[in-house]
């Protein structure tokens, strides 16, 4: 073992202890693996908190020792500033006050953290503190849960060793104690290193690797009685404008009855930094539970089955049941709409206490905070999916829904929540509660009828089906939003299926000869690569249901037949066809029967609608179809008929 220097006493406030002269209240000096090691032998750990100079060495694998804390040092966060929240996250569990603060102080290459709260003796900070996982965290109340705020921090140690030093100084009120831990760059790089120093540190200064963690030196200091702790971390890599715009982003959220932040003197989670959009507070029932009121059916049932004279026992016992069924109900916050007064606060972030991801895709502000009792995983950072997690979520989304149908929004706005849900669940909660709550949202934001389609077939459609189909699009700004909503919404397919008439499908050289009387379909026909494989069907506008009589009249024609020539009522109540005649869909080619540019074609801007549609919905590319359009052979006059005196055309020329 390293030299250990000591005084009477136990460490833990029962009895003060007299330090030795010379010693300023010394109890420990050497490597920082062999205090933990101290901490995991009871013996070794009852010695030095009774002030004995010489300890034996702990039966403890110190290989393995090594290696534990080399995980749990040098373990990557998904900020690498994270372990500072960490550090904020111990001190607001151990305030305690009626308003607890937590005070963060920043300057160049230094964080203080500090709290007046809960303060620690030898004996806990042997045993809880320098114990990776040995956290005394209540699961439920407190945000810290794997007791790694103080090995987090380590790790700044071993990306830059020169600049690194940890010091902190806690204490119960009773007694004092101060902690300093530094990183030797490597062994022999100093001659001033203590010989204890271990042989094996790899000897590159400055560049992050485990093995450093075998060369963090630590001493054990008893100081004047205090309380609260305060956390100093020292080291190159805290860049002051990172560090406090990073902490306002992951704290602003953070909830204030907890502990009130100061950043600098000034507060960073009392609202300040939120500009609009509605904060919720609201409980949610505990998976499996409901909170049931006094006022519900089934108490109503309990309190009708009893004489009257028992009514109010049991109205007793059914508000008891409902203050027992609120305790343990989840309390989740959402703060929607809005926009953060920093550059640094993400356009959408969920919570976990502080635990923080941003969602870059949204321009609105959304924020989710998620209760203490939902799990972290194993990387710390990423939320675990479970029953209590999948609960906000589905809350959040309902909670869309209310706000929809209480603001009473437009048709626009209400597809920006829609995008806003889909993008959450997908890059934020990992689409937990999506299935419970997918169908819900899209008939309170979206309404019946709408039908999804990718940007890329927004025109195309427009085009086809013309401009009064726009109402009934939904298209998802992002990839993220498309694959939410896909299984929950009806596509393209469906949409043209009802809002066509369609003939069954035929080849384009049979369809030509079979109406002669479309005077476009010669041209098509010239335009096909291979008339005679090219799948194509004939369709129309469907006639709206209260005029589904109008075709009453028409002839029927027998089986087997083929379709007959539709007489084209130009007020028939159909939608009016659109300026492309033609659109390729993944099994054939539709073409419009109802469309002027394909019934009779007179003037320029019908041959080229006929052409570009046609070309487009053949799979050409758009380069080649353009360079065909500007540079290739114009249309031939007299293929174009003369329109007759008087008449107009469908492009608008008279």
């Amino acid at each position: 073992m390293h030299a250990h220097y000591g005084a009477g006493g136990d460490g833990g406030g029962s009895r003060r202890a007299a330090p030795l002269p010379g010693d300023a209240g010394l109890y420990f000096l050497g490597s920082l693996h062999e205090l933990v090691a101290v901490g995991l032998h009871r013996p070794a750990l009852e010695a030095l908190c009774a002030g004995q100079r010489d300890l034996a060495e702990p039966p403890i694998d110190r290989a393995y020792l090594l290696k534990i804390l080399d995980e749990e040092i040098s373990r990557q966060f998904g900020h690498p500033l994270r372990p500072l929240i960490e550090l904020v996250l111990n001190a607001a569990d151990a305030a305690r006050a009626p308003q607890p603060l937590v005070d963060v102080t920043v300057t160049d290459g230094r964080v203080d953290v500090c709290d007046t709260g809960v303060g620690m003796g030898l004996r806990a900070i042997l045993s809880r503190l320098l114990i990776p996982f040995a956290t005394d965290k209540r699961p439920g109340i407190d945000l810290g849960r794997f007791g790694v705020g103080f090995f987090s921090v380590l790790g700044f140690g071993l990306s830059d060793p020169e600049s690194f030093s940890l010091h902190l100084t806690t204490g119960d009120g009773i007694e004092g104690w101060a902690i300093r831990v530094v990183a030797w760059p490597g062994a022999g790089d100093s001659p001033d290193a203590p010989a204890s120093a271990p042989e094996e540190v790899g000897s590159a200064r400055g560049r992050a690797a485990p093995e450093l963690a075998a060369a963090l030196m630590c001493s054990v200091r008893r100081i004047a009685p205090l309380l609260g702790t305060r956390v100093r971390v020292t080291s190159a890599l805290l860049e002051p404008s990172a560090v406090r715009a990073y902490l306002r982003d992951a704290l602003h959220f953070f909830p204030a009855s907890r502990a009130l932040v100061l950043l600098d003197g000034a507060a960073v989670n009392d609202g300040r930094l939120i500009s609009g959009g509605q904060l919720v507070q609201e409980r949610i029932a505990p998976p499996g539970g409901a909170l049931a009121g006094a006022g519900g059916p089934a108490g109503a049932g309990a309190l009708g089955a009893g004489s009257s004279g028992s009514a109010e026992p049991a109205r007793a016992r059914l508000e008891e049941a409902d203050v027992e069924a609120r305790e343990r109900a989840l309390l989740a916050r959402f703060h929607v709409g809005g926009r953060g007064l920093l550059p640094s606060i993400s356009a959408a972030t969920f919570h976990a206490g502080v635990k923080v991801d941003a969602c870059l895709a949204l321009a609105e502000l959304a924020l989710i905070d998620f209760p203490a009792a939902v799990e972290l995983t194993e990387g710390r950072d990423a939320l675990k999916v479970g029953p209590e997690f999948t609960a906000v979520a589905t809350a959040f989304y309902r909670r869309l829904i209310q706000l929809a149908a209480a603001s009473g929004e437009g048709r626009r706005t209400r597809d920006r929540l829609a995008e806003m849900a889909a993008q959450i669940s997908a890059l934020m909660l990992q689409s937990a509660g999506w299935d419970e709550v997918a169908r819900d949202l899209a008939r309170a934001l979206l309404g019946p009828g709408r039908c999804m389609v990718t940007p890329e077939r927004r025109e195309a459609l427009l085009g086809f089906l013309g401009p009064t189909v726009a109402e009934r699009l939904f298209v998802p700004e992002s990839f993220w939003a498309e694959r939410e909503w896909q299984p929950y919404l009806p596509g393209e397919r469906e949409l043209l299926e009802d809002e066509l008439d369609l003939d069954p499908a035929e080849t384009l050289s049979a369809l030509a000869r079979r109406r002669g009387d479309l005077a476009a379909l010669p041209l098509l026909l010239a335009r096909a690569a291979n008339p005679h494989t090219t799948m194509v069907a004939l369709c129309r506008s469907r006639l709206p249901p209260d005029r589904g009589g109008a075709d009453a009249a028409a002839p029927r024609r027998a089986p087997g037949a083929p379709p007959l020539a539709p007489p084209f009522p130009e007020a028939a109540g159909r939608r009016p066809a659109g300026p492309l005649p033609c659109l390729g869909t993944r099994r054939l080619l539709l073409i419009r029967d109802d469309s002027p540019a394909v019934r009779r074609p007179s003037g320029w801007s019908d041959w080229y609608a006929l052409r570009a549609a046609f070309d487009r919905a053949s799979g050409v590319r758009e380069a080649d179809l353009e360079r065909d359009l500007i540079v290739g052979e114009p249309v031939d006059g007299a293929a174009c008929a003369a329109p007759r005196p008087g008449e107009r055309t469908s492009g608008g020329e008279p």
